[in-house]
């Protein structure tokens, strides 16, 4: 069997290279800065993770980590790389496959902006029937919690089958169940109240169509089953597209996966304003029963679209070569990585519990500034403004990501957002007199959002564990920041009701400010060690008295040292055939 660990050191952690900490006990202090520490791994290790413009994006902590990582890429197994200089074609096709993998996640980003529309359609068509009963906050709700049930689910289960088979399966639930709800209808629905059967609304004394309670629950139970499609690609479509980039070049890989991730929600979010504002100028603005129903069927073409792309894509070979053959020991896993989870898990929370709120509450929030009479044309035209520089954020934040690193790059933007947040706070009174400054500030503070932690969250979730468990510690992850989402949708609209506007503005800019912090003090994200990453947990493991064998690294490794092995007793017997030869010819022209 091949021998990964070295005998563990009994000096203190403190003056151990991290490279090694992971062999020292007790191992699961690993990540954990000691003393001093706390304060110089922000410096240490953002310099570290900094790679400037033109660094390739290694950097070193000392020529024996240097030397640890060449002596991996020079293997042919390559256990923690794949990646190889590509040529023009080759890079495009692993692009189109990060692109089939993980870009669906545009979904998340879709289906949540569209239930703003479906709120205000249901309201608008059903009234106080709606709006008096509790299907009002467990449609919002229940979405979020199909999305934690089923992260934690397919999360566990992507580990074990595959990224594909998990990310189709979720896929196919939200195209059947998207489907069904853009077409929910129950027993004694009405579409329009009739002559004769109608729901009076006594204050204004408007006739509405009737809908039984059993609609809200038909449509309760339908967003759930959408969360549980959406959750799935969560640890299923990010492990994937980390996976695949291991064959990109180290510089450009976080740039890639923040595009076709987190950008990809971003996308999401601004076609779901783009959609709805397209039906009603074709439909009008009264009648929102058709813009909730068009608007939430066309999520299902969406996810119709990736399913077929992500069926000729292959699973990855980081994946394949780096996985558990049986039973994932999972508690080991949670014990070497509880630090990461706590530091990755916290600003998740806060930034989901942010965005998710402004983001549901948006509409809400531009109709108090634009007054009463404003028209929904204008409000989600408004929307869709605010949306789109999410994404100018986003898509300029990668590179930034790629150059500066995750902690800088995280910490600082967060900081700049919660600047803005509190100037916000104080002076919106005088901005709502000027709704042109009001939509700049605003939109200044999506978008430095996005650039932060709106782009990182799910590439430090992702990149900052092993592959044979990415899948199930990124779940963890991830349920923590969704459920900051879930949050939000209680927290925000009172805010907004009892509080006013100001009051949201000033919970943001405390949870960005919480959030730039605890990033600060997060274990190393550079390139070298997401590299080498897969090769210390295999050690750990062995170090814990794992057997790794259960790993197929294992047998890899096993089999090209054969192939070695073969290969040189090969030549040794070809050299001796060489030098039988020689000394047979020399025998015979001495005969001679």
């Amino acid at each position: 069997m091949v021998s990964f660990f070295s005998s563990s050191s009994s000096s203190s952690s403190s003056a151990v290279p991290f490279s090694k900490r992971h062999l020292l006990t007790p191992r699961w202090k690993r990540d954990v800065p000691k003393g001093t520490e706390w304060v110089t791994n922000i410096v240490k290790y953002g310099n570290k993770e900094y790679a400037g413009i033109l660094g390739k994006g290694n950097k070193f902590e000392s020529p024996t980590e240097e030397d640890e990582l060449t002596e991996v890429l020079q293997q042919k197994n390559e256990i923690s790389e794949t990646y190889v200089v590509q040529t023009s074609k080759e890079k495009r096709k692993t692009l189109v496959e990060m692109f089939f993998a993980s870009f669906c996640l545009a979904t998340d980003g879709y289906i949540t902006s569209c239930t703003n529309t479906l709120n205000g359609g249901l309201q608008a068509t059903y009234g106080p029937q709606y709006t008096h009963s509790i299907a009002i906050q467990n449609i919002s709700a229940i979405g979020s919690a199909g999305m934690i049930v089923s992260m934690l689910f397919f999360g566990v289960l992507s580990d074990w089958i595959g990224r594909k088979k998990v990310t189709l399966a979720g896929n196919a639930i939200m195209i059947i169940f998207s489907l069904l709800l853009a077409g929910a209808y129950t027993k004694g629905t009405q579409t329009k109240p009739t002559a004769d059967r109608y729901y009076l609304d006594d204050s204004t004394g408007t006739h509405y169509p009737v809908a039984p309670s059993s609609l809200w629950s038909y449509i309760t139970f339908l967003r759930f089953m959408v969360g549980i499609g959406i959750g799935s690609e969560y640890p299923g479509a990010a492990s994937w597209a980390t996976d695949i980039s291991k064959k990109l070049p180290p510089k450009s890989r976080n740039m890639w996966i923040i595009l076709f991730t987190c950008s990809a929600i971003d996308v999401g979010f601004f076609l779901g304003a783009l959609v709805v504002f397209i039906i009603i100028c074709i439909v009008g603005e009264d009648r929102y029963i058709y813009v909730w129903r068009w608007a939430t069927g066309f999520g299902a073409l969406l996810s119709s679209f990736f399913f077929f792309g992500r069926l000729h894509v292959k699973e990855s070979d980081a994946f394949e070569r780096n996985r558990f053959k049986g039973k994932i020991p999972y508690w080991k896993a949670l014990k070497f990585y509880w630090y990461r989870i706590i530091i990755f898990s916290i600003p998740w929370f806060c930034f989901d519990l942010s965005c998710y709120g402004f983001g549901s509450t948006s509409s809400l929030i531009i109709e108090l500034i634009l007054g009463d009479g404003a028209k929904q044309k204008q409000v989600w035209a408004y929307n869709m403004m605010f949306q789109a520089f999410q994404i100018v954020g986003s898509v300029a934040g990668s590179d930034i990501a790629s150059r500066f690193g995750i902690r800088y790059s995280c910490a600082t933007a967060s900081f700049i957002q919660g600047g803005i947040g509190l100037v916000l706070y104080f002076c919106l009174d005088d901005l709502k007199k000027n709704v042109a400054g009001f939509a700049a500030c605003f939109s200044l503070y999506q978008a430095i959002g996005n650039i932060g932690f709106g782009n990182n969250t799910l590439l430090f979730s992702s990149a900052g564990f092993a592959t044979p468990v990415r899948g199930g510690m990124f779940s963890i992850c991830s349920a923590v920041g969704i459920i900051g989402g879930l949050t939000s949708g209680y927290i925000f609209p009172k805010l907004v009701v009892t509080g006013g506007t100001r009051s949201t503005f000033l919970l943001g800019a405390i949870l960005c400010l919480a959030s730039a912090i605890i990033i600060l003090f997060a274990p190393p994200l550079d390139q070298v060690t997401q590299q080498l990453e897969d090769k210390r947990f295999m050690e750990y493991l062995e170090a814990e008295g794992y057997d790794i064998t259960q790993l197929t690294a294992h047998d890899y490794i096993h089999d090209q040292e054969k192939n070695v092995v073969e290969v040189v007793e090969e030549e040794s017997v070809s050299e001796l055939e060489k030098d039988c030869k020689v000394e047979v010819t020399q025998e015979t022209d001495s005969k001679l």
